[in-house]
């Protein structure tokens, strides 16, 4: 793979990797770390691309490396060096070049092919963020928008007025009122992924899931031109994936799970996503629920 001099003794082999993740080992010239956590080291090259290194028990994503064993004792400061089949990241050895490709695009056509089964499963997400749904979170806001939240007034204001826009521009086909609601929820909210980003892109989710590729596809790509220029460089990036059709493993559970009927797999497969983040797993599961809730079978 190279021929570093450093201790290849602390060589972490990669189970998977996905496309985008291959081809920016490929490009990257120059990168950095992004953020660094427990689980999960973000990097950055200098096209603002962004690749993740995961924990196994995090799963794939549509820009991951998964590893068995993670680095230890990453931070914003770590020196960092690509290969085309890997990276050094400090003294450790990132070996992806024997990683299972994964797919990260979900088999769509089944999804849509079973448009009886959307509205079952959408009440049914619909009770589960009833029940587990962060009260700051804006998949309150969907549920019922007249309900009271905790959310600062800047933000609860932007998302009273957008979010039915949003909705009502998506399953319209209003393309003004649409960009003018995702203008406005692009980058609202703090956090590395913020609550408006989250929630863009399970809308996205559910233009895949209920408009042929092609349409989906257009529709998709507009919502994040014109997101990825408002938010941060984690955020642009699942953007940009959602517009391609892409989603992490979880959300494939999800959607095989509607696919099957499979009441107990739907359970698991939102119980894991919720987690994402402080309201982001929740945000995401709203945007879906919104397209859900407007589909005309």
């Amino acid at each position: 793979m190279n021929t570093d001099p450093r201790n290849t003794d602390r060589r972490l082999r990669a189970r998977s990797i996905a496309p985008a993740a291959r081809r920016w080992l490929e490009t990257s010239q120059h990168a950095r770390v992004l953020y660094a956590f427990d689980a999960v080291v973000n990097l950055v090259n200098e096209d603002a691309e962004v690749l993740s290194l995961v924990s196994a028990h995090l799963g794939d994503g549509p820009f991951s490396i998964v590893l068995e064993d993670f680095p230890s004792g990453a931070h914003a400061d770590s020196s960092l060096l690509v290969f085309e089949n890997g990276l050094w990241l400090d003294d450790w050895l990132i070996d992806a070049e024997e990683a299972v490709l994964w797919q990260p695009v979900p088999n769509w056509a089944a999804l849509r092919s079973q448009p009886d089964l959307l509205p079952p499963a959408g009440r049914q997400i619909a009770d589960l963020l009833a029940q587990h749904a962060p009260a700051d979170s804006l998949a309150r806001l969907v549920l019922d928008p007249a309900a009271s939240s905790p959310l600062p007034a800047r933000i609860l204001q932007a998302a009273e007025q957008n979010i039915p826009m949003l909705f009502a521009g998506l399953h319209q086909q209003d393309d003004p009122m649409l960009r003018q609601a995702a203008k406005k929820l692009a980058g609202l909210g703090p956090g590395l992924t913020p609550a408006g980003d989250d929630l863009l892109l399970g809308a996205m989710y559910g233009l895949w899931a209920t408009q042929p590729s092609a349409a989906a596809k257009q529709t998709a790509e507009a919502i994040a031109a014109i997101a990825t220029e408002r938010t941060h460089a984690l955020s642009a990036a699942w953007l940009a994936a959602g517009a391609r059709g892409e989603a992490a493993a979880p959300w494939h559970q999800l959607f095989d799970a509607i696919v099957v009927n499979d009441r107990a797999a739907l359970t698991a497969a939102v119980m894991r996503i919720l987690p994402t983040g402080h309201t982001s797993g929740a945000d995401a599961l709203a945007g879906f629920l919104g397209m859900l809730q407007g589909w005309q079978a």
